[in-house]
């Protein structure tokens, strides 16, 4: 309802604002043959009179005879004709027009018309104005264009003999294109200052519009639809000096610059019309609209061709210009109308400014071709399109505040789900890891008594089910970091072949039968060594050979690499990972990265597993800046292939390389406390826990101090400055942080204690909250023993 009280608004402005104020007044007469019968007019009452109608023309003749008889008339305003409807070449004439006035009027004054191209004005053949200088050839003429108020000389018959001398040799179109106005010099003047103030209204109108958009483009340097708008407003109002009801530029122009203003005119339509098509396409920029697009610009340049051409040629290219211009805002109709038919914000608003538009440029035509004098109208389609579109960025604006709000308040709303979604999964790992350290500590414990061998096999299927969840857990988190966008990189440099070489070894140790065999093969020499993230490459290959093992009861696995070199540091890993298996069914090959799906096939029935490792796999492999494909044939096996960028590195290979002393023990180390000899505190609230870590140092040779809690842990810090502190972070009293940051604090202790985290939480948040309290090192839950290994082994200083 308020937007269409706002196209009427608009309407009504548009088609009345020329009339706008007015009286209704009695309708003057038009000239008949040659004469104008405005006895019974009374000037000061009544108002001005437009000098249309029947005008008579000489043709090539500045000096007709009074009483030579009129031989042919023309229409004005309007392109000179002879007998009213035959159009008359570029050349020069004398318009003749007997007024008759009532004697009794005293005096009378004439504003003329736009008159091309150079004119002189005489009364009863005295020269009363000249514009320009006429001339019979283009050489000898000087085309302007002056609006003027001038005296009419009284004549006390009533006979007003006025004869315009012109001539029109720069333009394509000629005769006299705005009508001439009579009436008193009080009615004149104020019709010139009511038009004047009109012009002078628009043009301050799309100026403020021009730098008020380009004020929010400078606070919103993402929304170029301002920039856009402001250039098209700014156009627009320049426009309005040059076609505007009074022609304002033209009146304080010297003689002698109307061909360059004729050159400005068009350079500048050039410019309003590809500035708004880039503003169309900036508000609606859908690619199955890109050649209309196109069509637009090519349109709008096609101007510039006429360039080089004379002022007579230039003007004409530009009249037809301005029809192929409104047809190409027809055209520009599709995209914004589908905005409304998809309810854009504002669509309305524009399609209606798109109308006004089309509407200005159908008036500009006709003054182009002078059919019509009804260039006054102009300006108010040039204000409806600006008010207009500025209506339609406001709605829009609103739009897209209240879209980012809504955007605003749903990302809140999903971080909000993520933090929960990450605190559940912080606390269920925290809650499920601390029982699974006692039952995978012991089960690392019970391993070493003397077992028969029944009892082995139910260690062994005890250790398995317990590894295989604690494999869900770290599968499930490693998705959600995946997910969450907080998954990062640590990259390292580390020695390939060897690093190659022992994921082998470490899985031939896994193979069901040995009717499998394992094989690792190189295409090529690989380089020495590579930066990458060693963890997360051992959790690719480890994820693809598990699987290959899982599904392959005979033949052979194949791991095949090929170094791609790209320069002197950057290559690409090419990996391919070959079995021989039960293959894949090509229906189910686009389900294979997806989460939670495992692959059936009547070949086999092992189904175990999360779901997630491929995955995880795929998503580890997309954040590395790597690819994964797949090809298999069902009953024959599959090939995944993974290519990642690394880079290599040259170093000696006497460098010991930062965590690349993997600990790959084959048996206990009882005698660790001789060659490592430390006083070790370990302080946990769980009973198990503690008990589970007393019993792995005590294998190791140790004799551990034992805390229950945080104050206990300070007191045992202060009385017996223990070397290594394994402590637990969630404690009921104090938190392994705050104690951690209160034994940093105490300065007189001599030797500060190694302080390793002991947590059940694996979250990489956890992790740097560990160490910005002043703690050395991270251990999680279930504790390996070997891990409390090469723990004891890393932080060792004699």
């Amino acid at each position: 309802m308020k937007q269409s009280f706002v196209y009427l608004l608009l309407f009504f402005f548009l088609f009345h604002g020329s009339n706008c104020g007015g009286k209704d007044k009695p309708n003057p007469p038009n000239a008949k043959q040659g004469i104008l019968d405005l006895r019974n007019w009374d000037f000061a009452k009544d108002g001005n009179v437009l000098l249309n109608g029947e005008w008579a023309i000489y043709w090539e003749n500045w000096d007709p005879k009074p009483e030579e008889p009129i031989s042919s008339f023309t229409k004005v305003p309007g392109n000179w004709t002879k007998n009213v409807d035959e159009v008359l070449p570029n050349g020069y004439a004398t318009l003749g027009l007997k007024i008759l006035v009532n004697p009794g009027t005293l005096s009378v004054y004439l504003q003329n018309g736009v008159t091309r191209n150079a004119f002189r004005i005489q009364v009863s053949g005295e020269t009363i104005y000249e514009s320009g200088k006429i001339g019979k050839n283009a050489q000898s003429e000087i085309p302007n264009i002056n609006i003027q108020t001038l005296s009419i000389p009284q004549k006390k018959d009533g006979v007003i003999d006025l004869k315009i001398q012109l001539s029109c040799f720069h333009y394509h179109v000629c005769g006299i294109a705005t009508p001439y106005l009579l009436g008193t010099n009080d009615t004149i003047n104020k019709s010139f200052l009511e038009a004047t103030s009109r012009d002078i209204l628009v043009f301050a109108s799309l100026g403020t519009l021009a730098f008020f958009h380009f004020v929010l483009f400078l606070f919103w340097r993402d929304e170029k639809t301002h920039l856009y708008f402001s250039f098209v407003c700014f156009l627009a109002s320049i426009r309005i000096l040059s076609i505007g009801e009074t022609r304002l530029i033209y009146n304080y122009l010297p003689i002698g610059f109307y061909e360059l203003m004729v050159r400005l005119n068009g350079f500048t339509f050039t410019l309003l019309y590809l500035s708004f098509v880039r503003y169309v396409q900036e508000v609606y920029p859908d690619k199955k609209f890109k050649y209309i697009y196109k069509m637009n610009y090519v349109s709008a340049v096609l101007l510039l061709i006429g360039a080089p051409f004379p002022t007579e040629i230039y003007a004409k290219i530009q009249s037809y210009h301005l029809i192929l211009s409104l047809f190409g805002l027809f055209i520009l109709i599709f995209p914004i109308f589908h905005g409304v038919i998809i309810r854009k914000p504002g669509a309305k608003f524009f399609l209606f400014s798109l109308v006004s538009t089309m509407l200005l440029f159908s008036l500009d035509i006709l003054t182009e071709f002078a059919k019509k004098g009804t260039a006054y109208l102009a300006q108010y389609g040039f204000l409806v399109f600006g008010l207009s579109q500025a209506l339609f960025i406001a709605d829009r604006m609103i739009q897209n505040f209240k879209n980012k709000e809504k955007l605003k308040q749903e990302k809140e709303l999903a971080l909000a789900e993520v933090k929960f979604k990450s605190a559940f999964l912080s606390t269920m790992s925290h809650e499920i890891r601390t029982p699974m350290n006692g039952i995978l500590g012991m089960t690392q414990i019970l391993g070493q008594s003397n077992l028969n061998e029944e009892q082995k096999e139910y260690l062994s299927l005890i250790q398995f089910s317990g590894e295989n969840l604690l494999l869900l857990i770290n599968d499930i988190l490693d998705l959600t970091k995946l997910e969450a966008g907080k998954f990062e990189l640590r990259l390292e440099p580390i020695g390939l072949q060897k690093f190659l070489q022992d994921m082998i070894q470490l899985f031939h140790s896994k193979l069901k039968t040995e009717s499998v065999q394992l094989v690792l093969q190189f295409k090529n020499d690989p380089p020495n060594k590579i930066i990458t993230d060693q963890r997360r490459f051992t959790q690719i290959l480890s994820n693809l050979l598990s699987n290959a093992i899982k599904f392959t009861e005979e033949g052979t696995i194949s791991v095949v690499i090929e170094t791609i070199f790209i320069d002197t540091k950057k290559s690409i890993l090419k990996i391919e990972v070959i079995d021989s298996g039960i293959g894949i069914p090509e229906e189910k090959l686009s389900l294979l990265f997806q989460p939670f799906q495992q692959i059936h096939s009547h070949l086999s029935e092992s189904t175990t597993g999360t779901g997630l490792g491929l995955t995880i796999t795929k998503k580890i492999i997309e954040e590395m800046q790597g690819t994964i494909s797949v090809t298999s044939e069902l009953g024959k096996g599959s090939i995944f292939t993974v290519e990642l960028p690394v880079t290599q590195v040259e170093l000696d290979t006497e460098i010991k390389l930062e965590n690349q002393n993997i600990l790959n023990l084959s048996g206990w180390e009882k005698n660790l406390a001789i060659n490592y000899p430390l006083k070790i505190l370990v302080a946990d609230d769980d009973p198990i826990n503690l008990k589970v870590s007393h019993m792995f140092l005590k294998k190791l040779g140790y004799t551990a101090l034992l805390a229950e809690n945080g104050n206990q842990t300070l007191e045992i810090v202060e009385k017996e400055k223990p070397d290594f502190i394994l402590l637990d972070v969630q404690m009921p009293d104090m938190s392994g942080m705050e104690v951690a940051r209160q034994i940093r604090s105490q300065k007189n202790n001599t030797k500060q204690p190694i302080i390793i985290a002991l947590t059940a939480n694996v979250m990489e948040e956890e992790k740097e909250k560990c160490l910005e309290s002043g703690m050395d090192d991270f251990m999680t839950k279930p504790l390996l023993i070997q891990e409390l290994v090469f723990m004891i082994k890393k932080w060792y200083k004699g």
